[in-house]
C-alpha cells in the first residue's frame, strides 16, 4: 500500500484541512530555510510530494517550479508552477536538473527511502541544494502521558504496516547525504509541541482522527483508549512534546551557473 491509499490519503475527507495545519506548522521552516539558501529569479525548483501546494506556490513566486505528488488534486498549476502526478520511487527525473528540490514529511513514508534519496540528489544540478523536513514521531515513547504513548504507538504501528515507515530516517540522512557527495551539509531540529491549540496540535489531531478506525479495527487501540486520547487535549498543564522535526539541507559541489 502506498502513502496515497492509506489513512493519509487526500480522498479522506479531513485531509485538506489536516494539510492546511501542516502549511501553517511547517511553512515558516521551509520558506526561512529556502530564503537562506539564496532563492533568486531563475532557479528551477522541485516541490516533491508537494500536499497542498503553498510552498510550491510561494516558490513560483520567484522561480520556475515543478510540484509532483501521487495525488495532485489539491495542486494548482500556474504561469511558473507546472503539476505532475509523479511517484518519486519508480518514475523518471521530471525535468530539471534543479537550483533546489524540496521535500517535507516524504522520505520517511516510502519504502525505500535510501534509493529515493540517491534519486532526488541526482536531480541536482552542481550547485543545487536539496532541503529536506522530516518527522520523527519515536520522541512520543519516552512522553509520561500513558494517553499520548498509546495512541503515537498505535499511530507508527498503522504506519509501518501501510507505508514501511522509517520514522527516524529523517536523522540518519546527513551521512547518507555525504556518502553521495554532498557538502555544507547541516542540521536543525523542531519540536512539535501538542496540547497548546497550535498548528502542531492540530496536525497531530488530524492525524489520530483519521487513523482511530483502522487503529481499533486492527486491534491496536480500544475505543476506550480512542477516548482517552481524545480527552488528553485541552486538559490544564497537558503540553507535551509529541515528535521532533529534523530539518537537513546539502548542496551538489560545482559552481551554481546563477552566479
Amino acid at each position: 500500500m502506498k502513502y496515497a491509499d492509506g489513512v493519509l490519503g487526500k480522498g479522506t475527507p479531513t485531509e485538506l484541512a489536516r494539510l492546511r495545519a501542516l502549511e501553517e506548522l511547517c511553512d515558516p521552516i521551509s520558506k526561512e530555510l529556502i530564503t537562506r539558501l539564496g532563492l533568486a529569479p531563475g532557479w528551477l525548483c522541485a516541490d516533491v510530494g508537494a500536499g497542498a501546494g503553498s510552498v510550491a506556490g510561494w516558490l513560483a513566486e520567484t522561480a520556475t517550479v515543478v510540484a509532483t505528488d501521487l495525488d495532485t488534486r489539491f495542486l494548482t498549476p500556474g504561469e511558473r508552477l507546472t503539476v505532475l502526478n509523479h511517484d518519486v520511487t519508480a518514475d523518471p527525473v521530471p525535468g530539471g536538473p534543479f537550483d533546489l528540490v524540496h521535500a517535507r514529511f516524504l522520505l520517511e513514508t516510502l519504502p525505500e527511502p535510501e534509493a529515493a534519496v540517491g534519486r532526488l540528489v541526482q536531480w541536482l544540478r552542481p550547485g543545487g541544494h536539496l532541503a529536506v523536513i522530516g518527522v520523527d514521531l519515536t520522541v512520543s515513547a519516552l512522553t509520561p502521558h500513558p494517553e499520548l504513548r498509546a495512541v503515537t504507538s498505535a499511530l507508527l504501528e498503522v504506519f509501518r504496516e501501510q507505508m514501511g515507515t522509517e520514522p527516524t530516517f529523517g536523522r540518519r540522512l546527513p551521512p547518507l547525504l555525504a556518502a553521495r557527495g554532498l557538502t555544507d551539509i547541516r542540521m536543525e531540529v523542531h519540536p512539535l509541541l501538542v496540547g497548546d491549540g497550535g498548528a502542531g496540535e492540530r496536525v497531530m489531531r488530524a492525524t489520530f482522527e483519521q487513523a482511530f478506525g483502522t487503529m481499533v479495527a486492527t486491534g491496536r487501540l480500544t475505543a476506550e483508549q480512542v477516548e482517552e486520547s481524545r480527552a488528553w487535549f485541552g486538559r490544564p498543564g497537558h503540553l507535551d512534546i509529541i515528535a521532533l522535526m529534523p530539518v537537513v539541507w546539502a548542496r551538489r559541489p560545482g559552481p551554481s551557473p546563477h552566479h
